[in-house]
This record gives C-alpha cells, sequence and structure tokens, in this order.
C-alpha cells in the first residue's frame, strides 16, 4: 500500500524542498505516513497507510535511482539471473541489464520512476496491466509525476483545467486516448508502456506485446487445462499475505474462484472475508435468480464468512457522484466495509470475462472472418436462428457496413446535444459527431478481440480508482486472473479451445474442477439481476437528492460549456418506464454533478501555482 510522486528537473536546475513538500501533502490522504528524499535536481518519495507496511521503496546506486510502487511475483525466476534484497534492486539491477524491456522480464503489479544518472535519461514504467497507477505532467525540462491526477493537480504546482476532450468521451462514450486524464495535459503513463524523458525529447515504448505471442499448436486440451490450473493456482497464492484477507465473491464462477483457492489454501479462515454486491435486504422485482443462493453454496462449503451491501438512504447516489470514482461506483460500499474490518488485501476476479474465462462473445465473428462457415452452421443450429441473427447483428454487422452506420450495442445518446451550448459544439463537432467507439471484435479471429480488449483500457480505468480509494481504507487489490505469466499463457492456446463445444468458458470451469463450488462452476447464467435492480432502485430513490444538490449549485460554480437550465428539466422530468431511457436521462445529470464537484475540489485558484504548462 503505497503512493508515490515526486519532481524532477531535467535541465539539472535545483528543485524547491517548499515545492516538493506541497507535492507529497496533496497526493496523501489523511493520516498517512511519508517517506521523502531530495537533491539539487529530483525530490521523490512515498507515502502510505500508518497502519500498514509500505509497499514502495527508493533504491540507489552510481547508476540509477530508482522510486517504486512495486509488488513482485516471479522474484525466484529473477534471481536467477541476479542477486537482489528489494523489489526496486530488483528492478533496478533488470533495467541495468535489459534497459527498456526490464519490465517485461517482470511479472508484477508496479508504478516505477527510474532516473539514469549516467544518461541524464528519466523512465516512467507501469505494469502490463496497469494494476498500479502513474501519472505526470511536463513542461519543458519540468516533470512532476503521481500515483494519481487528483493529488497532482491538487498541489497547485500546476495550472490544471477540465479535459474538453475527455468530457466528451464521457459525454458520448466514445473511445478515447485513456493516457489523458480528465485534466488539460496531465497523463497516465499507458500498461505495458514506458514514457521516457531524454535530454532532447520524450519518447514512448511499449514492451510488453501480447500481440506477438504464437500459438502452441502441440497443447492439447487435457494439457491446457491442467496448465491453466497451476498457473491461476499460483497466481493466486503468489498475491496472499498474512493477516486479514478480502474476496469479492458474487456467486460467479470467477470471483468465487478465487475464492476458493484463498479458501482452500488459508490455515486460518477467520482471517478470510467475503463480499458480495448483492444486497442484503431487497424488496423489489428482478429478472433472473437469486446469487445468494450461489454465494450460501460457496460460503456453507468453504466456511467462509460473506458479507452483502446494505446501503444508508441517498448513499449510492452519493458515491456515484465522487469525482475520483469510475463507473463501478458500488464497490465503495466493499471498500468501506474492507477498511473498517482491517482487511489487508481485498482479491477480486476482475479481468476473467475478457480473457482466462472468456464467454463466447465474438465467436460469430470469428467463424464467419475465418471462413469456417460450417463450423458456424452448426453454432447457429445449436443456438437456435433467433438467438444467432441478434448475435450475428452485434459482431458481424457493424463490420460489414462501413463507417459505424451501425452501432454495435447501443445508439448514442443524441438528446445530450440539447445540454451543451453551441459554442461548445461547433469547437468540437469532429470529436463530437465521428470519434465512435471502435468495434471490440475486429475482423478474423477471437485473438484480435481479446486484443481489443485490452486496447480499449477498461480493466485499467477501474483500476485506477480502486487502487486510489484502497489506498484510503489501507488495503490494496489483487487481481490473480490477470497475472502476467497467466495471460503469456491464455494467449499462445490454440484459439479453438476457447470455444470449444460452444461451451462458455470452458476451459476455466475445467480447470477449476475440484477446486470451485460445484453448483457454481456448472451454472450456466451469469445472472446479476437483483443486483441491476438493486442499484436502479437506490438510484430511483436518489432522484430528491439529486435535484436538491443541482438546485444548491450557484451561478459561478456551473460549467461552462454546459445549459444549466436545460439540464434542470431533465432532471425534473417525471420518470419514465423504458429502463434504457431513464438510467441514460439519470446519467447526464451524475456526470454533470461529478465534473461540478470537481472543479470545486481540485480546479480552485490555488496560492502554490508555478507553473503555466
Amino acid at each position: 500500500m503505497s503512493f508515490i510522486y515526486g519532481i524532477i528537473n531535467l535541465d539539472g536546475k535545483s528543485v524547491s524542498r517548499d515545492d516538493a513538500n506541497i507535492l507529497a501533502q496533496a497526493v496523501k490522504w489523511e493520516g498517512f505516513n511519508e517517506q521523502n528524499e531530495a537533491h539539487e535536481n529530483y525530490a521523490i518519495g512515498y507515502c502510505h497507510h500508518r497502519e500498514r507496511e509500505p509497499k514502495a521503496g527508493i533504491f540507489k546506486n552510481n547508476d540509477v535511482i530508482i522510486l517504486a510502487d512495486i509488488r513482485i511475483y516471479d522474484a525466484p525466476e529473477l534471481s536467477k539471473s541476479f542477486a537482489f534484497e528489494s523489489p526496486e534492486e530488483a528492478f533496478a539491477k533488470a533495467y541495468l541489464r535489459w534497459g527498456l524491456q526490464c519490465a517485461n522480464h517482470i511479472n508484477g503489479d508496479f508504478a516505477v520512476v527510474i532516473i539514469d544518472r549516467k544518461k541524464n535519461e528519466v523512465h516512467l514504467f507501469r505494469d502490463h496491466i496497469g494494476t498500479r497507477p502513474l501519472t505526470y505532467w511536463v513542461h519543458e525540462n519540468h516533470l512532476i509525476f503521481a500515483s494519481n491526477e487528483f493529488g497532482l493537480v491538487k498541489s497547485g504546482l500546476i495550472a490544471a483545467s477540465i479535459s474538453e476532450e475527455k468530457l466528451i468521451d464521457q459525454l458520448f462514450q466514445s473511445k478515447g486516448d485513456y493516457s489523458q486524464t480528465v485534466f488539460q495535459n496531465v497523463h497516465k503513463v499507458v500498461p505495458g508502456y514506458c514514457v521516457s524523458f531524454l535530454p532532447s525529447q520524450r519518447q514512448i515504448t511499449k514492451y510488453w506485446k501480447p500481440e506477438e505471442i504464437s500459438r502452441n499448436k502441440t497443447l492439447t486440451f487435457d494439457d491446457t487445462v491442467t496448465q491453466l490450473r497451476q498457473l491461476i493456482v499460483k497466481a493466486t497464492l503468489n498475491r496472499m499475505e498474512s493477516d486479514k484477507t478480502g474476496v469479492h465473491v458474487s456467486g460467479g464462477i470467477d470471483s468465487t474462484g478465487i475464492a476458493s483457492i484463498l479458501a482452500d489454501h488459508s490455515d486460518d479462515k477467520t482471517q478470510l472475508i467475503g463480499y458480495s454486491w448483492t444486497p442484503e435486504e431487497f424488496q423489489g422485482e428482478f429478472d433472473g435468480i437469486d446469487e445468494k443462493e450461489f454465494i450460501e453454496a460457496f460460503s456453507s462449503e468453504k466456511s467462509v464468512p460473506v458479507k452483502y451491501i446494505k446501503l444508508d438512504k441517498d448513499e449510492s447516489v452519493k458515491d456515484s457522484l465522487l469525482p475520483e470514482f469510475e463507473q463501478m461506483y458500488i464497490e465503495h460500499p466493499t471498500m468501506k466495509m474492507a477498511g473498517a474490518d482491517g482487511v489487508k488485501t481485498l482479491f477480486s476476479g476482475w479481468g476473467g470475462d475478457e480473457f482466462i474465462s472468456l464467454s463466447t462473445r465474438g465467436t460469430y465473428n470469428h467463424l464467419f472472418f475465418s471462413l469456417k462457415w460450417l463450423t458456424l452452421g452448426r453454432l447457429i443450429l445449436k443456438r437456435g436462428i433467433k438467438s444467432s441473427i441478434w448475435q450475428f447483428r452485434i459482431e458481424v454487422l457493424p463490420l460489414l457496413i462501413p463507417f459505424g452506420l451501425l452501432h454495435t450495442y447501443q445508439p448514442v445518446d443524441w438528446s445530450i446535444l440539447r445540454c451543451l451550448k453551441t459554442a461548445f459544439i461547433s469547437k468540437h463537432w469532429k470529436q463530437i459527431f465521428f470519434n465512435r467507439k471502435k468495434n471490440i471484435f475486429g475482423y478474423g479471429n477471437r485473438t484480435r478481440f481479446m486484443l481489443n480488449l485490452l486496447g480499449n483500457y477498461h480493466i485499467p480505468n477501474r483500476m485506477d480508482s480502486w487502487a486510489m480509494h484502497a489506498e484510503r481504507y489501507g488495503f490494496e487489490y489483487k487481481y490473480p486472473l490477470l497475472d502476467k505469466d497467466l495471460l503469456e499463457f491464455w494467449f499462445s492456446i490454440p484459439i479453438e479451445y476457447t470455444y470449444r463445444d460452444m461451451i462458455p468458458r470452458l476451459v476455466y470451469r475445467e480447470a477449476m474442477k475440484g477446486i470451485l463450488t460445484e453448483k457454481i462452476r456448472i451454472r450456466k447464467e451469469k445472472g446479476e439481476g437483483q443486483r441491476i435492480a438493486f442499484t436502479l432502485q437506490n438510484r430511483k430513490n436518489g432522484e430528491n437528492y439529486i435535484r436538491q444538490l443541482f438546485i444548491s449549485i450557484k451561478e459561478r460554480e456551473h460549467i461552462p460549456f454546459f445549459r444549466p437550465e436545460i439540464l434542470q428539466k431533465v432532471i425534473n422530468q417525471t420518470p419514465g418506464k423504458q429502463l434504457i431511457k431513464e438510467v441514460r436521462r439519470q446519467n447526464k445529470s451524475i456526470l454533470y454533478l461529478r465534473y461540478v464537484e470537481l472543479v470545486k475540489k481540485y480546479l480552485t485558484i490555488s496560492p502554490n501555482l508555478k507553473h503555466s504548462g
């Protein structure tokens, strides 16, 4: 558990100690301890929850200075190449041996800053999937970085403003630039990349290249299952720590699979706590089955208690308005519970849907463009004509009809335009009307589909936010199903195994045989109807809270790109009966209120302002 931060003058000029202290105070959550170091042209440091040991550190030798927020899971393999006593030293020696490709030799969660003393270079690394966040701002020869963009801007050391491009992406749910934060000129380091600041230029290097992994056609299906099981168990056990451990338990096969491994390998199960997004109590109606049936089957078999969500009045809406939180704000109550329970590590099965337990999504696309039409015919007969036509429309037709004229999932909500000022629309008309979501299925096969899932960065977007808030509550997240070795193995298996017998998640189900509670392992559907209905009910109950919050906004606090009078009408509309339209209506209000809070919290003129960028 740690955040890192620092100021580096690339031209060798000295760094103000006052500025370094201001940055440290801005990045910290209240009550954090800090460790700082400064020397002429740099000031770096890290902070951590006062009740937890830091996971960051500083290493120096004659060649490099390393500041790393890091956990390494392949230490035994690395130790065959060189000796080291700390993760920071391991990264330093890996860099000196392999250069910018060093990160590809490390399986871990990390955000690392390297000051190369001999070459006068600075390098910012992030792990392959983006578990640990890292952001930066640079102007001329002045570099400021921090684990999150909010602490960086809060320092007041840079002149910050809203990124209008990012706002448009969020309004229209279009595919934008992940590296661009909500603040103009403040950027994220992209997972699997290194951002280098050389004496005369900035350079971005991609070190993790899953697209270059070759298929191992000699792997049998049984061998694949066996090796996958071994890698999943290893990835989970490598992340286990002493003290209290939490784990998501949804009743689905991903999170509950990880929970089952933890339960089977915990010496003291009183130290293991399950957390579910399913409500403790819910009186309304919902589609599908009750997830508690599966959660309680796991809890009973593995002797692990599971806590359900219980929300206070308007809590769901209040969480959705946190400016630092991404769209899965439903996780915030879990964070608060885990913090109160003294949990040190919280495991999640997040990412399984995209890779290791990939469903049959994209199979129609794969078979059609790979010209495997006989197999496609068998799939249609198995799934049914009606279901197949619908799936074909989602996966294939959008790629046959040019210019994005056929949307993949849902049409763009053009009614948002009414809420924006004409001058803003005119300024950004190209991005608004022509920058649509990239089709995630692609042409050809399911490998391209999985690579597209990596490339839309919805995984690190969530993890960025979760990492930031977890630190506040004194724990950190672990994602075994996104382990580097595990993913690289997954990309190497014969592609036909990922849709074998047209059974969703078959390889994963077979790998978890004897581990995962059997009732969950063989379940066919992945339903979260109760959770979704509970969320919508809470949002509906919070309508009045939203109205009152909007009314309380002072005239000078409104975002200048918007037409508040139109938003007022949207908020005051009588709730409709069509669920999708109702969700979109409230999403406009929530997004706007989040931006108002964002400006109030971070973009007030600061007396610390030193640089204009």
